[in-house]
C-alpha cells in the first residue's frame, strides 16, 4: 500500500485571520481546547491544545500550518508529549503564517496527534478610555470538526461585562480574574464579542473649508455631529459663529453662514461626544409613512430597481422573506459580509472614488467601506427596510483588522436599518468582513461616533474636510 504525506495546513477564522482559508483534508478531524488569558495591559496569551486524527491509512500528516492575519504576535512556540516542537514563522505584508513540524508522524488509522501551539497578541483585547472591548475567533470553518471549546479569562479589575454576545455557556470568578466558556456550537456563526463599560467619551476639533465662487452671495451650511439613540453632542464652539443653526430631515444639526462673492471661509468646531452601548431610549419613536417611504427610495448610489439587485435578493432570500426587518436585514448582512472583498490597494489613491452598489455587486473583490454601506442599504430598501448612511470617526486599533477608507482623518462608513421595536440598529459590514467574523449585526461597540447621517440623500450631508477625535 503506497502512504501519501500529507502536510496539514488549516487557516481558522479567527477575527484576526486573513479571509482566505484553506481546509484540512476530509482524511483528518481535529478538535480544539482553547485558552485566551488577557492580562491587565491587554496583550493575550492563547493557548490551543490541538488533537489530530487520522481518519484513513492512506495518509500522514508531518506539518500543521496556520495562517494568521496579523504581525503582531510573539512568543510563538508549540509542544507534544515527546518536547518542543519546531516552530517556523514567518511574516508577509499583514499575514504570519506558523508552520509547527511534528515529533511523530500521524500515521495509520484513528492515530491522533495531540499538541499545544501557543502565542501572544495584542489583537484580541483594546483599551479606550475607561472602557476594554475583547474580540474572539468564531470556530474554524474547517472540515471534520469534532469539537470546540474555548474559554475566556479576564483581570477582574476589568469589572462586570455590559454586554457580551453569544451568552456563555458559563461564567466562574476567582479572587482576580473571570472565566467565560463557550463552545463549538455557539462559535461557528461568530466569534465572542465582551464589553466593559458602557459609557465611551470623545472631545473632537472638525474644520470645514467653505468657498464661494461666484458672482453673488450664497447662503450654505456645514454638518454638525447629531444626536443620536446611541450619542449625545456636546458643543463647544464654532468659530465664527453660524447665522443660524437647523435640523433637517435625517437628524442632522445644519450650521448656516452666508458667504460673499468670490469668498472663503474656514469654519472650526470643537466639543464633546458621549457614546452609549445602551441605547438611550428603549423604546424610539416610530418613523412616519412619510419618512419611511423617503428611506426606502433608490438613489444614486443606491439603485434599488437595478436587475442586478433583484437577483441577489433571489440569492439571498431562496428559502423565503422572513416577515421582521431585523430578520431580513440579518440574511442580507450575512450576504454582503460574504460578497464584498475589502480592497486595501484602492487606500493608496488620494481620493478614492465611490463606486454605489451595483457597481460594487459587478466588481466584488474591489469594495471599501463605502460599497459595503451602499449595498446593504440598497439591499434592504428594496425589501422595503428603511436604511441609511452613517458617516464617522471609528477608533481602530489595528487598521488590518478594522480598516479606515473615507480620508486620511480616520474617518468611516456604516449603515443602519430601521428596526419595528428597537428603531435605528447601527451594523458594520465592512469590519465584520475584515476582521474574518466578529459579529458586527447582533452587537456594536463604542467606537463608532457619527458625523452625519445621509438618509434622504446618498451623497448629502457633507462631513468636515479635517477632523480630529481623541
Amino acid at each position: 500500500m503506497k502512504i501519501k504525506i500529507l502536510s496539514f495546513c488549516i487557516s481558522l477564522a479567527f477575527f484576526l485571520w486573513l479571509p482566505f482559508k484553506v481546509f484540512a483534508a476530509d482524511e483528518f478531524s481535529t478538535s480544539y481546547d482553547v485558552t485566551y488569558d488577557v492580562g491587565q495591559d491587554g496583550i493575550t496569551q492563547v493557548t490551543q491544545k490541538i488533537t489530530l486524527k487520522n481518519l484513513t491509512s492512506k495518509f500522514y500528516a508531518s506539518n500543521f500550518t496556520l495562517s494568521i492575519g496579523s504581525t503582531t504576535l510573539s512568543d510563538v512556540s508549540a509542544s507534544d508529549e515527546a518536547g518542543v516542537m519546531e516552530t517556523t514563522v514567518e511574516s508577509k505584508g499583514n499575514k504570519t503564517s506558523i508552520t509547527t513540524n511534528f515529533n511523530q508522524q500521524v500515521a495509520g488509522a484513528d492515530k491522533q496527534q495531540i499538541f499545544t501551539l501557543r502565542f501572544k497578541s495584542r489583537d484580541f483585547a483594546q483599551s479606550l478610555g475607561k472602557t476594554w472591548e475583547v474580540y474572539l475567533p468564531k470556530a474554524p470553518e474547517a472540515t471534520n470538526i469534532e469539537g470546540y471549546s474555548l474559554v475566556l479569562s479576564v483581570p477582574a479589575s476589568f469589572g462586570d461585562p455590559t454586554s457580551i454576545s453569544p451568552t456563555p455557556k458559563s461564567e466562574s470568578q476567582t479572587f482576580d480574574r473571570l472565566f467565560f466558556t463557550f463552545n463549538k456550537d455557539q462559535l461557528q456563526k461568530s466569534g465572542v464579542s465582551v464589553n466593559f463599560g458602557t459609557i465611551q467619551v470623545f472631545d473632537f476639533n472638525l474644520k470645514y473649508k467653505l468657498e464661494n465662487t461666484s458672482l453673488f452671495p450664497v447662503l450654505t451650511s456645514v454638518t454638525l455631529p447629531p444626536d443620536t439613540n446611541y450619542q449625545d453632542i456636546l458643543i463647544g464652539k464654532i468659530s465664527p459663529e453660524p447665522s443660524n443653526v437647523t435640523v433637517d430631515e435625517d437628524g442632522n444639526y445644519l450650521a448656516w453662514y452666508k458667504l460673499p462673492r468670490r469668498s472663503k471661509e474656514e469654519v472650526t468646531v470643537t466639543g464633546s461626544a458621549k457614546l452609549y452601548i445602551i441605547p438611550k431610549n428603549k423604546r424610539p419613536q416610530a418613523l412616519s409613512k412619510q419618512m419611511s417611504e423617503k428611506l426606502v427610495k433608490s438613489d444614486r448610489y443606491w439603485e434599488k430597481e437595478n436587475p442586478a439587485i433583484s437577483a441577489a435578493l433571489t440569492e439571498i432570500f431562496k428559502e423565503g422573506i422572513p416577515q421582521l426587518n431585523r430578520d431580513k436585514a440579518r440574511l442580507i448582512h450575512a450576504f454582503v459580509v460574504n460578497t464584498l472583498k475589502y480592497d486595501t490597494t484602492r487606500l493608496n489613491n488620494e481620493g478614492i472614488e465611490r463606486l454605489g452598489a451595483i457597481t460594487a455587486l459587478n466588481n466584488p473583490n474591489s469594495a471599501v467601506c463605502m460599497e459595503f454601506t451602499d449595498l446593504f442599504i440598497t439591499l434592504s430598501r428594496a425589501v422595503g427596510i428603511p436604511a441609511r448612511e452613517l458617516d464617522g470617526f471609528a477608533y481602530s486599533q489595528n487598521r488590518n483588522l478594522r480598516p479606515l477608507s473615507l480620508s486620511p482623518d480616520l474617518l468611516h462608513a456604516w449603515p443602519e436599518y430601521y428596526d419595528e421595536e428597537k428603531g435605528w440598529v447601527m451594523v458594520d459590514p465592512t469590519w465584520e468582513n475584515t476582521s474574518g467574523g466578529v459579529d458586527y449585526f447582533n452587537k456594536f461597540d463604542l467606537n463608532h461616533l457619527v458625523l452625519a447621517i445621509r438618509g434622504t440623500s446618498s451623497s448629502l450631508p457633507y462631513t468636515g474636510d479635517d477632523v480630529k477625535v481623541r
